[in-house]
């Protein structure tokens, strides 16, 4: 058999599996019900022919009408979405492998079933989030339209999927360009509905403890005095930056809700944005002095969060730490509120030049005795002075870890990307 000949099943297949993503049973139903009474539409291997019997068409309808009546209730529908990825994910890779021809053409078939699952999780995660933004600011009243919206595209897609697979492929791909451009705006995560996605400690609990495990198991990563991280007051964390993944590291370092700020071209993907805001990252304008990110800052303090810092401004790739930038620590001054220096040593090694993927280097967290800046300031201190304490502490901790001085006062920062994202 030619190439092409595997060119519209696999198509048809990854089609198939994205519309699978807003509805889990209605695709195979109607697969069976073509089957059943249409069989010269479209050709299955014989073994799948079992779509075509009454029992399952029956147990399919029911699954499809149960799953369309749960779908128009506000809540039920959420919880709908979290259970139906699995048999989403299983009903996709059913339908490619009935699709794609031959006994053992196993290429052509590994390539339709990751293209498949991947289509399924990205439009059933994408459906989820809509509905999730839906529940939240309309209370779920926009809910039930908006499913009928998806049924719609679940009834034609699955057609035109199987008659017109090119045409289905056209049209999926005009969609998820235009709800990524809905989503993100004209200059992505900054602009449009996901610009306004809402942090989720959820979220960030979950991140944290996979990343703390994660680096732990991968890096070796080792937590030196843990017991100086405040467990029953407010503070603001400093810590040198050499990795994009240091927001990660400290996230799973402290173990409690950590608001981090982060360079606002890294919510440029719309999808990373979403991710960030989730985790309770948000964006400042580095370019200027942002005053929206300031005024954001000081009500998370105000409302009694933790924040997390890296005064530098940029990473530092070479493991050393560049000066810290004048007005880093102002919010914790503002607010009189304690501060927990840290060391991350040989982030640096984790991401070298030319890669962001994490690399297995040996990591490790310092975490030093906490600056009662009320106490600094009382006992005449300025801004910077209490800024260069900091400095010369973690500084200190490092050359101790290192076995080398780690200042670096040749530049004040460089422009190199900073993405301090948090778990």
């Amino acid at each position: 058999m030619e190439s092409f000949d595997f060119v519209f099943p696999v198509l048809t297949g990854i089609c198939l599996s994205a519309i699978t993503g807003f509805r889990a049973f209605l695709p195979p139903l109607i697969l069976g019900m073509l089957l059943r009474f249409f069989p010269e539409a479209i050709i299955l291997k014989p073994s799948f022919a079992f779509l075509s019997q009454d029992p399952v068409l029956i147990a399919l309808g029911v699954a499809a009408l149960a799953e369309f009546l749960g779908d128009k209730i506000p809540v039920v529908d959420n919880i709908l979405d979290w259970f139906e990825l699995p048999a989403k994910l299983a009903f996709s890779a059913i339908l490619t492998f009935a699709l794609v021809p031959g006994a053992a053409h196993w290429f052509y078939l590994l390539v339709a079933i990751v293209f498949a699952e991947s289509a399924t999780f990205t439009v059933h995660t994408g459906k989820a989030g809509l509905r999730a933004l839906s529940t939240t600011t309309t209370g779920g009243i926009a809910n039930p339209v908006m499913s009928l919206i998806e049924d719609a595209i679940s009834f034609i897609g699955t057609i035109v999927s199987i008659l017109a697979p090119v045409l289905a492929t056209i049209g999926i791909i005009y969609l998820l360009y235009r709800s990524i451009k809905y989503l993100g705006g004209t200059k992505g995560g900054n602009e449009g509905k996901i610009a306004n996605a809402t942090p989720s400690f959820i979220w960030f609990n979950v991140s944290q403890c996979l990343s703390r495990w994660f680096f732990r198991i991968y890096n070796g990563m080792k937590i030196y005095n843990y017991e100086r991280v405040p467990k029953n007051m407010q503070f603001v964390t400093v810590a040198n930056h050499a990795s994009i993944w240091d927001g990660f590291i400290m996230g799973g370092a402290v173990r409690l809700p950590l608001f981090i700020m982060v360079k606002k071209e890294a919510f440029d993907n719309p999808i990373k944005g979403w991710y960030l805001r989730k985790v309770l990252c948000f964006p400042v304008d580095r370019s200027k002095v942002d005053a929206t990110a300031i005024k954001h800052a000081l009500k998370l303090l105000g409302d009694g969060y933790n924040i997390g810092l890296f005064p530098e401004g940029t990473r530092n790739r070479d493991g050393k730490i560049s000066p810290f930038k004048s007005g880093a620590i102002k919010f914790a001054l503002r607010k009189k509120l304690p501060i927990l220096p840290a060391y991350i040593a040989n982030s640096h090694l984790l991401t070298p030049p030319g890669t962001d993927l994490p690399h297995p280097a040996r990591m490790s967290v310092h975490f030093l005795d906490v600056i009662d800046t009320k106490a600094e300031l009382e006992a005449g201190k300025n801004e910077d002075q209490v800024l260069q304490m900091l400095y010369d502490r973690i500084c200190d901790k490092g050359s101790e870890v290192m076995g080398y001085d780690v200042r670096d006062t040749s530049v004040e920062g460089s422009e190199e990307e900073t993405e301090a994202v948090s778990a």
